[in-house]
């Protein structure tokens, strides 16, 4: 069981606004602004700060108060424009062993449910290529066909004027044969 949070306000400097102001949380004096979402995160995740590797409350709160800022960016800003630079900021707060392994396994969704999304739109895409792909095709296939006939046409036509060449031939000979054989003959 988590321990009870203690809130109290501190005031910082002349200024009586709450703006300024910092709250302490579980130890940690961290910005008013803050303390909503670094409540909700030690409730739901304990203190994430307990084995940095910094020892001074100062410093485990600017890393808290990161958290906090990207876990504000996260659930108020569409995370394809802030994704690159969060992971940024997610790499200095792991560095300094503040426990974030649930924004990343987030982050982590994401990019998965982005991926998910870019091959179907991929697909989508895809669809629309392939119908004209598709008509070009059997516009293709139906100028093919019509030169195959032609072509088979044209190999007919050949074979046909093959056939007449040899037979001119076979008659050329056969009348040179004869001429010979009348001129060869004597008339009487």
């Amino acid at each position: 069981m988590l321990p009870l949070i203690h809130i109290h306000f501190v005031q910082v400097g002349n200024d009586s606004s709450h703006e300024n102001g910092i709250i302490c949380l579980q130890g940690y004096k961290v910005k008013q602004s803050y303390a909503p979402i670094l409540e909700a995160i030690f409730n739901k995740h304990g203190d994430i700060a307990a084995n940095c590797v910094f020892k001074t409350s100062s410093a485990r709160t600017y890393f808290l108060e990161v958290v906090c800022e990207i876990v504000e960016r996260i659930q108020t800003t569409d995370m394809i424009e802030i994704v690159e630079d969060i992971e940024g900021q997610l790499l200095d707060v792991e560095v300094a062993n503040i426990n974030v392994s649930w924004i990343r396994a987030h982050i982590e969704a994401f990019h998965k449910g982005n991926e998910a999304r870019m091959l179907v739109k991929t697909k989508a895409n895809l669809t629309l290529v392939k119908i004209p792909a598709r008509r070009d095709l059997e516009r293709r296939y139906a100028k093919f066909l019509a030169a195959r006939e032609r072509f088979e046409k044209a190999d007919k036509c050949m074979q046909v004027l093959h056939l007449v060449e040899k037979k001119l031939n076979d008659s050329i000979l056969d009348t040179k044969d004869a001429k010979d054989l009348y001129v060869k003959q004597p008339l009487l």
